[in-house]
């Protein structure tokens, strides 16, 4: 099922070339025809309605293709992805996460659900995505290393994972933050809910981190109603989400 995006800005332009003070600019479009009705129809008379089936395995495989990873994990929905990359990528209660100032209000929330707290840093206008440079001089100042893990010098808090995201699909400047979120010891973890089809550098968004998150909500580019995906190249940590995702159940020999 496919959305198409209107009016939002090209690459690299300023946000006011396209929209007026008084100017309203639709997001979405989704654009349902015959053929989801005969795959919803097959579902249901297949009688796998949950998370299992060969529709999702179908899905997974799919997007892992289009994406460029080893594995992809279809869950509930984007939010949801997002919590899960966060705690396989080993953010703990109490821990800081670095998020842009300009993003969805569901980046911040994952954050809060692993009980951490977001760490808010500064976008640019190019691609609307982190301001790498003002990270870079920030980070300078505001961090201390102590045993290879990087302290926020004012809160204390350790400053686990930075969260990238590729606003209306324009890719962050992801190389250099990398090199930056490696410097840190900082787990970088891609919001990639509005880039699925976007590429940095020819390659696809959302492979670059140990883990991203993927949104299928009705106003994204691929929308299933609702839905999200965890992409990732580590078989380890695809079985975590995996098993996370699904109650987390664990065999008890009953």
């Amino acid at each position: 099922m496919m959305g198409r995006v209107l009016d939002v800005p090209r690459a690299g332009a300023a946000v006011r070339e396209v929209v007026g003070p008084s100017e309203v600019a639709p997001l979405h479009e989704p654009e349902l025809t015959a053929l989801e009705k005969q795959y919803v129809t097959e579902c249901l008379d297949s009688g796998w309605v949950s998370y299992l089936g060969a529709f999702v395995d179908r899905f997974d495989q799919a997007l892992a293709r289009l994406c460029g990873v080893e594995h992809a994990v279809s869950v509930v929905n984007g939010t949801n992805a997002l919590h899960l990359c966060l705690l396989v990528a080993g953010v703990e209660t109490g821990d800081e996460v670095l998020c842009p100032t300009l993003t969805f209000v569901g980046t911040p929330n994952a954050v809060r659900y692993c009980g951490a707290e977001p760490h808010f840093i500064d976008s640019e206008p190019g691609s609307l995505g982190v301001d790498v440079p003002k990270l870079e001089e920030y980070l300078a100042v505001a961090v201390e290393r102590r045993d290879d893990v990087s302290y926020n010098v004012q809160s204390g808090r350790r400053i686990a994972a930075s969260v990238p995201v590729h606003v209306f699909g324009h890719p962050c400047d992801l190389d250099p933050l990398q090199v930056l979120c490696e410097r840190y010891g900082i787990a970088m973890v891609e919001d990639a809910a509005e880039s699925i089809g976007s590429a940095y550098k020819g390659e696809p968004t959302g492979r670059h981190g140990r883990v991203a998150a993927l949104s299928f909500n009705g106003n994204k580019v691929v929308t299933t109603g609702g839905g999200g995906a965890v992409l990732t190249n580590d078989a380890g940590l695809a079985a975590r989400v995996r098993h996370l995702s699904t109650t987390a159940r664990i065999g008890n020999g009953y």
